[in-house]
């Protein structure tokens, strides 16, 4: 038999026996652990399917018990058997021969060859007639297909576990040009019509035909970048040594995928695969620095917090890193190594491409808002001089707050006169940075108490700042922490709690968003033309870094053009269309609409009337920005030096 015969029996007897098992019912696999002592010694953090050998009797029964953990405890499985008064099989093939009729001497010199040595070395590639399979080899394939039945890929085969199950289904969708139909819904064509999607929460879990095709399935892993940029996993969720805490960075990833948004006169035709498709053009989301295609495709799961290194790092559970520029970003990220320079516009297509496919929609918000509506300033509504960790406040502010979401508490600082309430302000987080609210109560005097997660408390005694101004305690709203997006149900796209409050981010594959800051391009420079347009360049892998618009022009890529707005001031502009380049994954703006309900359903913060000079790309929306918000927004105000506490960056 051949090596890819005897292959294709033990997939197909694994196939059989994980549907045979599957068709039980709920079910947990059984992973043998080791052996303990005594029953006490068995660990109280055991996962469902580990099982232990206890040497000494206990409650599980006579020394030599196995008991597994199920969802209700340690469950007696039968001690180890003893084998002893057993013939093993040598012994038996030795004392014994099986019964039937057997060729004479002569009869098996006509039928078969003399005993000899007939192979030579083995088969790795399992193709070759003849040879004996590699064990090694087919040890590894059958890991793998285990992995492909179990949904569990390893970090050492995750590329063979990814390319086996590659279909090169082609899914498409129809992207109406605003000019020519204003609608912000997309319509997905031929297969992919027939697949249903919607967002989920915590709660609710939103029809989606796309979770368990494998073009579509993503996982959260850890990973580093190569001095030339190149990404590599090196663990995977589940695996020994994945962790979202120390100084590491979180990504999430997925087969690669191959796209293209081709202009098609009066619309743009999206389409998708996980092979490449040359024939219509479709180019890989990522590439490596020598131009060869990844196996997956990876992206920062997290916008970046301080990690415990001091880096900036995705992680869940913490609050972003705030005054994030496009400067900054490659200083401070460079320090974790020259392949860091910060994640750039290909985030925001790969929120768009997703949305086209899957979603169906232009406009970002119509399926997740986002956090662009929890902006509020609220002075201390009593004085105390005791500490405490709870800020007052009327019963009717309260009615606007929302236990899980974040705020800072300070005062103000002395700005001519008056008191500056700016959130740039250091000391408007001087008593809670940022921090997330645990619980309201109801005071005596009708007020409430908004307690903090803080270990210390503050008292709401106005800051005296001169003789003549003192500064009242303050709570200022803020960017809601990392990794809220992990509660959503199983891996489906979504948010939290709601899709539709804008007060919380959605994740894409994985991928969070609209945390409440702007996420600033770190490999995009606008320059402003005579016409108040901005050519918009993109460095690419390789290039060297630059904030010289000399160097940026002659070295980066010249993408496109932000047109400038039709009144010929400067004025803002509601986006109607954006373009892509799908060899840099990068997007800009290409034609306007007239309101947040059409086309894109994002803003476009125009810059004003400058003619000249260089700006950074700040990307999806504010805590503040509403309708204004979404995957298309962008403005173009800021130098690229100019962070403020509302920029946040990611890998």
């Amino acid at each position: 038999m051949r090596a890819d015969e005897v292959y294709a029996i033990l997939k197909g007897k694994l196939v059989k026996l994980t549907e045979d098992i599957k068709s039980m019912g709920d079910w947990k696999p059984i992973q043998h652990k080791g052996t303990v002592q005594t029953a006490d010694d068995l660990p109280t953090d055991a996962k469902e399917g580990w099982m232990y050998n206890i040497a000494t009797d206990s409650i599980y029964g006579a020394a030599g018990m196995n008991v597994v953990m199920t969802a209700d405890g340690w469950d007696p499985m039968g001690p180890i058997i003893n084998m002893a008064p057993y013939l093993t099989k040598k012994e038996a093939g030795e004392l014994y021969q099986p019964k039937g009729e057997y060729l004479t001497a002569t009869e098996a010199d006509k039928k078969y060859q003399k005993a000899g040595d007939y192979l030579s070395g083995t088969d790795k590639t399992l193709s070759v007639s003849g040879k004996a399979a590699d064990a090694a080899v087919v040890g590894t394939k059958i890991s793998v297909l285990n992995d492909i039945i179990c949904g569990t890929p390893h970090t050492d085969t995750v590329e063979e576990y990814l390319n086996r199950q590659r279909t090169g289904v082609v899914y498409q969708s129809k992207e109406w040009k605003s000019a020519v139909n204003p609608t912000t819904t997309i319509e997905k064509l031929g297969v992919n019509k027939l697949i249903p999607y919607e967002p989920s929460t915590d709660t609710v879990e939103g029809a989606d035909g796309y979770a368990n095709r494998p073009e579509f399935q993503w996982w959260y892993g850890n990973y580093i970048r190569h001095d030339n940029e190149d990404y590599e996993l090196t663990a995977i969720k589940g695996e020994d040594g994945y962790s979202e805490t120390g100084a590491v960075d979180v990504c999430s990833f997925g087969p690669m995928f191959y796209y293209r948004k081709e202009d098609k006169g009066d619309y743009f035709l999206w389409s998708y695969s996980d092979t490449p498709h040359e024939d219509l053009g479709l180019k890989p989301f990522q590439k490596n620095a020598n131009g060869s295609v990844p196996a997956y495709w990876l992206l920062s799961a997290f916008p970046s917090v301080a990690g415990s290194d001091g880096l900036p790092r995705s992680q869940p559970g913490k609050k972003i890193l705030r005054n994030q520029s496009y400067g900054n970003i490659h200083q401070n990220y460079q320090k974790k190594g020259a392949g860091y320079l910060g994640c750039g516009k290909e985030r925001q297509t790969f929120c768009m491409i997703f949305n086209a496919i899957k979603g169906g929609q232009k406009s970002s918000r119509k399926i997740s808002q986002g956090v662009n509506n929890w902006n509020f300033q609220f002075d201390a509504a009593e004085q105390r001089s005791e500490k405490a960790t709870y800020f007052p406040v009327t019963a009717a502010q309260a009615a606007n707050l929302e236990v899980g979401l974040c705020v800072s508490v300070g005062y103000g600082s002395n700005n001519n006169g008056s008191v500056n309430k700016d959130r740039g302000v250091g000391t408007m987080h001087s008593y809670a940075d940022d921090v997330k609210i645990l619980r309201i109560e109801d005071l005596a005097s009708g007020n409430k108490a908004v307690y903090l997660d803080i270990s210390e408390g503050f008292t709401t005694a106005p800051v005296k700042l001169t003789d003549t101004l003192n500064a009242p305690i303050t709570m200022s709203s803020m960017h809601i922490h990392t990794g809220e997006t992990k509660k959503v149900i199983g891996k489906h796209d979504g948010a939290a709690v709601s899709n539709t409050s804008a007060r919380h981010p959605y994740r894409i594959q994985g991928v969070e968003y609209q945390v409440g800051a702007y996420h600033v391009a770190a490999n995009a420079v606008m320059v402003f033309k005579s016409d108040y347009s901005k050519d918009v360049y993109i460095r690419e892998k390789g290039t060297a870094w630059s904030d010289n618009e000399n160097i940026v022009k002659s070295t980066y890529k010249l993408v496109g053009n932000i047109p400038a707005s039709a009144d010929g001031k400067g004025s803002d502009w509601w986006v109607g269309d954006v373009g892509i380049d799908e060899e840099t994954g990068a997007w800009w703006q290409i034609a306007a609409t007239d309101s947040s309900d059409r086309g894109m359903g994002s803003r476009a913060y125009a810059g004003g009337t400058a003619t000249s000079g260089t700006r950074e790309s700040l990307e999806t929306g504010a805590l503040w920005n509403g309708t204004n918000s979404g995957s298309a927004c962008v403005d173009c105000w800021l130098g690229l030096w100019s962070g403020g506490w509302y920029c946040g960056s990611c890998d």
